[in-house]
């Protein structure tokens, strides 16, 4: 879960950012335009190819720093955790932001972190609905007062 709300915080701020600097970007010669949604069949392949190959990687290096290896004799299982694993902390604190905290503002912090998350992942699916269902860009939904009625629920 914790995986999925970090890719829902990106893609929901990616989603946004994607429409306000359309055709002004230096990525992909400003060529991308349209609703964010729009924008994944803008992109040339080879991106594609390359972040597929990223992610490959990525994904690799999590399975080997995760999880078991399936065939130990003492552990005989798939899809086991390691023991001394937590979910989420991969070791990688490049700006030192955990180091010296204590237990307890690291489980809050986890706590929020997982919330955000949770609540990123209602928010990405609501932008990709309201921009289905008119196929506007969601600035323009906002400035047109087409999600008012989404805020009052």
């Amino acid at each position: 879960e914790i995986t999925h709300g970090r890719v829902a915080m990106l893609a929901s701020l990616g989603f946004i950012v994607g429409e306000q600097v359309e055709g002004s970007s230096f990525l992909f010669d400003s060529q991308i335009t349209g609703p964010a949604i729009g924008h994944f069949q803008q992109v040339p392949p080879p991106f594609w190819a390359l972040l597929g190959a990223a992610i490959v990687a990525v994904e690799a290096s999590r399975v080997f720093y995760a999880w078991q290896y399936p065939f130990e004799l003492d552990k005989l299982g798939l899809f086991l955790l390691k023991d001394d694993f937590t979910p989420g902390d991969y070791g990688w604190d490049p700006l030192g932001l955990s180091s010296d905290k204590d237990a307890e503002w690291l489980n809050n912090t986890k706590l929020k972190e997982l919330n955000n998350g949770r609540l990123a992942m209602v928010v990405i699916s609501g932008l990709v609905a309201q921009e289905l269902v008119n196929g506007l860009n969601i600035t323009a939904n906002i400035a047109a007062g087409q999600v008012e009625e989404v805020a009052v629920l």
